[in-house]
């Protein structure tokens, strides 16, 4: 059985960062002014607290967050974060369900996605835009008169001018006016 995630879990799990990459808001060897190495309480007071640290993105979130924006799973994601956890399929996808969720991931993803939409959203426009400009032209200078009303077709496809309204359909008669109907046609027949 897999145990719960703990945000010292996901620290403990974390890669180290690459060389030269110092964590966000850790004390590197150049913040020291002096060359003698600090004592124990004097790195205590300068790392940071534990309510601040976890404020901040681990590598692994990071990490996690890249792979999600790449399109892999949520356990394929946690399991390139975290690849020295060797917990079950389960376990690793609550684990991951569970740093998805985390509110600085979960704000991460969420930013990163929307930029993502916004970014469709005008593509596609562009293309639109790309696609009629294109059809006009073609529509003007094709040197076949086939191309030319192909180009013309496409366009009032995409303009709507081929749509037409549905026909409107009379209601069906009621049971009395068909009964009236019937009764006016046999008077005309006996007549």
């Amino acid at each position: 059985m897999g145990h719960k995630l703990t945000i010292e879990d996901l620290d403990a799990m974390a890669e180290p960062a690459p060389e030269g990459e110092a964590d966000e808001g850790q004390p590197s060897d150049t913040d020291f002014e002096n060359p003698v190495t600090p004592s124990e309480a004097e790195q205590m007071a300068q790392a940071p607290s534990a309510v601040v640290r976890h404020r901040e993105m681990t590598h692994g979130m990071r990490t996690f967050i890249a792979a999600k924006l790449a399109g892999k799973t949520s356990r394929d994601s946690y399991r390139e974060a975290y690849p020295n956890d060797k917990s079950s399929d389960a376990t690793v996808s609550a684990n991951a369900y569970k740093l998805s969720k985390h509110p600085l991931v979960a704000k991460a993803l969420q930013d990163a996605w929307g930029q993502t939409e916004e970014a469709l959203v005008e593509d596609m426009a562009a293309s639109k835009r790309y696609v009629i400009q294109s059809l006009i032209s073609l529509s003007k200078s094709a040197k076949q008169e086939g191309s030319r009303l192909k180009a013309l077709e496409l366009l009032g496809r995409a303009s709507g001018a081929f749509i037409t309204a549905a026909p409107v359909e009379a209601p069906a008669p009621s049971a009395a006016q068909l009964k009236k109907e019937l009764a006016g046609h046999l008077k005309l027949l006996k007549q």
